[in-house]
């Protein structure tokens, strides 16, 4: 009985494992998205001939949630390959830092997309809102 629990458990762990690196890998997709995304909404912003005060809180908002899903990213991977608790204390800290820094940077994205949207309706120019 005690082998077969033993077996459950390393089975889970493996399970485990892999799992975690799923997520490691779909982290890191979503990083890559992230900076195309901040890259095409930075040089869309270097062109407008008259930004707003809601496209610059827009593009702000990318950057810091680029510099979140980084973050976020690295500390999931250092989870991954952690030595011990303490490494692995640390890259949690890394993870919930990126992800705070993601929240702030939606709720900016938000605010800046209804002054874009409020200023379209009074001027009747439509915009793109990344």
């Amino acid at each position: 009985m005690e082998t077969e629990k033993g077996d459950k458990y390393k089975e889970n762990e493996e399970l485990k494992l892999k799992f975690e690196n799923v997520i490691a890998i779909g982290v890191w997709i979503k990083t890559i998205g992230q900076i195309i995304e901040t890259i095409g909404v930075s040089n869309l912003f270097l062109i407008n001939e008259d930004p707003s005060s809601g496209d610059e809180k827009v593009v702000s908002a990318v950057w810091i949630e680029t510099v979140g899903q980084f973050l976020q990213t690295i500390g999931v991977s250092q989870q991954i390959s952690a030595i011990n608790e303490e490494v692995t204390f640390k890259a949690q800290e890394l993870e919930i830092i990126g992800v705070s820094l993601k929240s702030f940077a939606h709720a900016l994205e938000a605010i800046g997309g209804i002054e874009i949207l409020q200023e379209e309706k009074q001027t009747d120019i439509m915009d793109f809102i990344p």
